[in-house]
C-alpha cells in the first residue's frame, strides 16, 4: 500500500548564525558557506523548517555531482518551509549570498537531512528498476501528450517515499497548481513534485531529466474510504517546465476505456491501457467508492504508482490509484478511488475536492483541462478516440462513437469526419460544431455490418474550420477488432458467497488469449445467483474462475456454486467446493453440444460413447487426465507410450467428461460424452 523509504531522516539543526563560515566582500555583500557530510551516504536532501530570501539573495547547494540553484525571493513559501531534490554523493555545500541592501534579512535553517542509503537514481525505486511489461509514456504522445504533461511523481520528505500524481484544473482554469494524489502516500508540506522524469526515446529507454521540481506544498483535503489527497504546490511550475492541468469528471459513470500514467517503482513514466469497461468496487471490500480495472490489456502498476490517474475515454480523471493486485505477467485487477465518490460526499471542506476545485460551486461536472502555456498550433482537430466497439462482437453490426477534441487555440466550428472498415470505401461525414480550446465532443456513427472474422475500422478528421489543420499527426485513429455473426451461447450460473466482491472470472479461447472476463459482484450477498450469459462459437476455450483472497467460494462465508452449462441447455461443468484462489475450467462447445478439435495429433472415439473409447495420437510420451464434471480426476496414467489406447469409463455416470492429453510440445483437450 505504500512505498518504501530510500533514506533515513537525520535532524539537526543548522542556522546562518549557528553554524557556518560569513565572508564580506570588497563591496561589502556578504557570503555564508557550509559544508554538511554524511558519511557512506549514496545522496544526500535537505529539509528547512525556515527559509526566507530577500531580493536580490542567491543560494546554492551543489558538489562535485550536481548543482541545485540559484533559489531566489521567488522559492519564498507561505508556509517558510523549503526542501531540496537529492544529489549524488556523502556531501554537500550550501552557499548564500546576501546584498548588502538586505543585509540580516535572510532566514537559513536546515531542520533535518535525508541519508541516502538506497540508490535514488539506478536502483530500487529509480530509473530501470520497473518491470519489463511497463511501456514509456514518450510512446503515447501523439494522443495522450497533454496528460503526460501533466504527471508527476513525489518525493515526500518526511518519509522519503515515492508516489505519482497529477496536476489537475479547477472550474476557473486560473492555474492554481492543485495535484491529486492518493491519501496513503502520506504527503507533507515538504514534499518535492518532480515533472517530466521521463525517457526521450520509446523503446531504447533512457534516464529522464531530475531538475524539474518544485519543492513544498499546502495540504488541502483529503480522505480516506477513497484514499484522495489534493494538495496546492507552493509555487507554480516555472513556464519551461511545459506542464498541463487535467481535465475531470464527477460523474459516478464507469469509462469505456481507462489509462494510467504514472511512475511505477519511482522509474521514468510509463502509460497504461486498458481497453474494457471500468467496474464499480469497492476497495477489497463492499461498497461503490473504487473503480476497478480488471486487467491492463498493457502496462500495469507497481509500487510508486500509488496516487496517480486514472483517466476515462475522454481523457478526463476519474480517480486515483489505491492499490491492487496488478503486475507483468498477470492478468490481476487495480483498485482507483473514484473521483466522484472524493468530489462531495463528506461535507467537511478539508474531506472533498468540491470545495477546492469549484471555488463558485457552479455545479459543473466535468473539466477538459487547461494549458497555462497555450496550445502551439491555432488549428488542430484531434480524433481523439473511437469506442463502441469491443474486441469482440457479438453479431454483425458495429455503431462506432467518435471522440474528438480541439487541441487548437481558436475554437473549432466544423470538421468532416472520414471512417472506413476493412478499407472498402471512405464514408464523409460534415460536421458543425463550436468546441472551445481542449473541449470534447462524441459524435455516434452509423452502425455498419461485418461478417465473422478480423477487421479494421479506421477514422479521421480533416478540413477543419475549412483550413489546413496545423497538425495531422493526430488526425487519424483506428480499432482492430473480431465479430462473431454466427454467436455460440453458453450459461455462466454463478452463486456467490458473503465476499462476491473478490470474486471474477475470464475466459481464454483455444490460443491463450483472453477472449472475455467478468467481476465485480457485491458483498453481504451470500446465495445470490448471477447468470453471465457467454457469447462463443464453435470451438474449445478455459473458464478461470478467481477468488482475490483465495478462499474461493466456499465454505466459511456462505456457499457459493458454479453451473457452466452448454448451448443445448446440459450441464457441462459444476462445482461447490471451490475454496482456493483459482480454478481453471477447459470445455468446449459446437452446434451439436460436442466439439473436437481437427488435428491429427490426438483423436477420440468413439464420441459419445457407451463406456471404452480410444485414443489415438502422435506423441512418443505423454500423460493422460480424465475429468469428470466437477472437474475431479477421475483417471491419471503418466508417460505413456501407447500410439493407440483404450480407456474404460464403463462403471461411471452418464454425463459430460474432460480427457485431456499432455506432450512436451502441446496441451490438448477433448469433450467427451457418457451415454
Amino acid at each position: 500500500d505504500i512505498p518504501p523509504r530510500f533514506g533515513v531522516e537525520q535532524p539537526v539543526n543548522i542556522t546562518l548564525t549557528n553554524s557556518g563560515i560569513w565572508e564580506t566582500l570588497p563591496n561589502g555583500d556578504k557570503l555564508w558557506r557550509i559544508e554538511i557530510e554524511s558519511p557512506s551516504a549514496l545522496s544526500i536532501n535537505l529539509n528547512f523548517s525556515a527559509f526566507y530570501l530577500p531580493q536580490g539573495a542567491t543560494f546554492f547547494v551543489f558538489n562535485k555531482n550536481q548543482i541545485l540553484g540559484s533559489f531566489t525571493h521567488l522559492n519564498n513559501k507561505i508556509t517558510g518551509e523549503f526542501s531540496t531534490a537529492p544529489i549524488k554523493g556523502e556531501s554537500v555545500i550550501l552557499e548564500y549570498f546576501e546584498p548588502q541592501t538586505v543585509l540580516g534579512q535572510g532566514i537559513i535553517q536546515v531542520n533535518s537531512v535525508i541519508h541516502g542509503y538506497r540508490d535514488f537514481w539506478g536502483q530500487l525505486k529509480a530509473f530501470g528498476s520497473s518491470g519489463s511489461c511497463n511501456v514509456n509514456a514518450i510512446c503515447d504522445t501523439t494522443f495522450w501528450g497533454n496528460e503526460i504533461r501533466s504527471s508527476v511523481m513525489l518525493l515526500t520528505s518526511g518519509n522519503t517515499r515515492f508516489c505519482s500524481g497529477a496536476l489537475i484544473a479547477n472550474v476557473p482554469q486560473d492555474g492554481t497548481p492543485f495535484v491529486l494524489t492518493a491519501n496513503h502516500c502520506g504527503p507533507s508540506t515538504n514534499n518535492i513534485f518532480m515533472f517530466n522524469y521521463q525517457s526521450a526515446n520509446c523503446s531504447a529507454t533512457v534516464d529522464g531529466p531530475t531538475t524539474n521540481t518544485v519543492s513544498g506544498c499546502i495540504l488541502r483535503a483529503n480522505d480516506s474510504p477513497s484514499d484522495f489527497y489534493l494538495v496546492e504546490l507552493s509555487s507554480v511550475p516555472p513556464a519551461g517546465y511545459n506542464v498541463f492541468y487535467s481535465g475531470w469528471s464527477n460523474l459516478n459513470v464507469a469509462s469505456t476505456k481507462s489509462t494510467g500514467i504514472h511512475h511505477p517503482a519511482g522509474d521514468v513514466k510509463k502509460i497504461s491501457h486498458d481497453t474494457d469497461p471500468s467496474v464499480q468496487s469497492g476497495y477489497y471490500s463492499a461498497g461503490n467508492d473504487h473503480w476497478q480495472v480488471l486487467d491492463w490489456n498493457s502496462g500495469t502498476t507497481e509500487g510508486g504508482s500509488s496516487g496517480s490517474p486514472l483517466y476515462d475515454q475522454n481523457h478526463r480523471i476519474i480517480g486515483q490509484l489505491h492499490g491492487g493486485d496488478a503486475a507483468c505477467g498477470n492478468e490481476s485487477f487495480d483498485y482507483y478511488g473514484k473521483f466522484s465518490y472524493s468530489w462531495a460526499t463528506n461535507a467537511s471542506n478539508n474531506r472533498q475536492l468540491k470545495f477546492w476545485l469549484d471555488p463558485g460551486n457552479t455545479g459543473i461536472t466535468s473539466s477538459n483541462g487547461y494549458d497555462p502555456n497555450g496550445s502551439q498550433f491555432v488549428t488542430d482537430a484531434v480524433l481523439l478516440d473511437i469506442s463502441g466497439i469491443d474486441a469482440f462482437i457479438c453479431g454483425d453490426s458495429i455503431t462506432p462513437i467518435i471522440t474528438l477534441r480541439n487541441h487548437g487555440s481558436s475554437n473549432l466550428n466544423s470538421v468532416d469526419i472520414n471512417y472506413e472498415l476493412d478499407g472498402g470505401g471512405v464514408t464523409t461525414i460534415n460536421l458543425s460544431l463550436n468546441l472551445p480550446s481542449y473541449d470534447v465532443q462524441t459524435i455516434n456513427l452509423p452502425t455498419s455490418f461485418v461478417g465473422s472474422g478480423n477487421h479494421t475500422f479506421t477514422a479521421y478528421c480533416s478540413n477543419p474550420n475549412s483550413t489546413s489543420d496545423n497538425n495531422t499527426l493526430n488526425d487519424t485513429n483506428s480499432i482492430n477488432f473480431n465479430s462473431n455473426a454466427n454467436p455460440i451461447f453458453a450459461t455462466m450460473h454463478l452463486t456467490i458467497d458473503d465476499y462476491g466482491s473478490e470474486t471474477s472470472w475470464l475466459i481464454r479461447d483455444a490460443t491463450g488469449a483472453l477472449y472475455t472476463e467478468g467481476a465485480g459482484y457485491p458483498d453481504n450477498s451470500n446465495g445470490t445467483v448471477f447468470s453471465e450469459s457467454l457469447c462463443l462459437y464453435d470451438s474449445c476455450f478455459t473458464l478461470v474462475l478467481k477468488d482475490a483472497y483465495g478462499d474461493g467460494f466456499c465454505c466459511s462465508f456462505g456457499s457459493g456454486a458454479l453451473y457452466l452449462v452448454d448451448n443445448l441447455g446440459d450441464t457441462i461443468y459444476s462445482n461447490t467446493t471451490f475454496n482456493s484462489d483459482s480454478l481453471v475450467i477447459p470445455f468446449c462447445l459446437s452446434t451439436n453440444g460436442i466439439s473436437e478439435i481437427n488435428t491429427d495429433d490426438f483423436n477420440i472415439f468413439p464420441n459419445p460413447t457407451n463406456g471404452i473409447f480410444t485414443i489415438n495420437n502422435t506423441f512418443e510420451n505423454y500423460d493422460l487426465r480424465v475429468y469428470d464434471a466437477l472437474g475431479k480426476v477421475i483417471i491419471e496414467e503418466n508417460d505413456i507410450q501407447e500410439s493407440s489406447k483404450k480407456v474404460n469409463l464403463s462403471r461411471y455416470k452418464r454425463g459430460l467428461y474432460i480427457v485431456q492429453v499432455r506432450s512436451e510440445k502441446q496441451t490438448i483437450t477433448k469433450r467427451l460424452i457418457l451415454n
